[in-house]
Parts: structure tokens; sequence; C-alpha cells
């Protein structure tokens, strides 16, 4: 096929904010989940995944089943299974159970 670019499983993006190597970042207007490859320098090109199943800083009291919809609490910096003034970021790929300070999340994919 003459126009396909590439498969969509990463893209490379310049945020306004450094990240760290596994950070969770909520790319353009849409919110879009997204796992940074490595450690990028704010106003630096770096590549996101965006998509997988990968281990993230949840809220203790959340709880969910495989399946459930995962929210990202960008105030608190982590998963949440609450929804109101939240951004939907995937499905809990594991039990999610109270007290554990972290949960596996299926990003949507692409």
């Amino acid at each position: 096929m003459k126009n396909f670019i590439q498969a969509g499983r990463t893209l490379a993006a310049t945020l306004a904010v450094a990240v760290t190597s596994g950070q969770l970042v909520l790319l353009g207007n849409t919110n879009r989940p997204a796992i940074a490859s490595g450690n990028f320098d704010a106003n630096t090109e770096g590549v996101y995944y965006l998509e997988g199943v990968y281990e993230l800083t949840a809220a203790a009291a959340a709880v969910g089943t495989v399946g459930d919809a995962a929210y990202w609490d960008s105030t608190a910096g982590n998963v949440t299974a609450t929804a109101a003034e939240n951004t939907l970021i995937g499905i809990f790929s594991e039990p999610k159970v109270a007290n554990a300070t972290l949960a596996r999340v299926r990003l949507p994919g692409a």
C-alpha cells in the first residue's frame, strides 16, 4: 500500500514537560494515554507506546476486576477505578485489590 506509514504502536511527540521511562502521559486534546519509552527532557521529541499492558502507580482504595475500566487521576498522579473527573486510560488486566499501590492496565491500543 502506497500510503502506509507505520503500524501505529508508537508515536513520536514533543512534550512541554520532562518525562521518565515508563511514565504515563496524556497526549493531545484527546488525552490519549501513552507510555514514555525512555527519559525525555522537556521540549525534546520522545517515543511513546500507545498499546500494551503496563504496571502503574494506583490509588490504594481503588478496586477492579479484569476488564473493568481504569482511569487516570491527573491530580493524584495514579490509576483509579473512579470515572468522575478522571481520564479513561484502558482496562485492568489483573484484579486490583484494596491497599495495592500498583495496578496493571492495558492501554486501549492504536
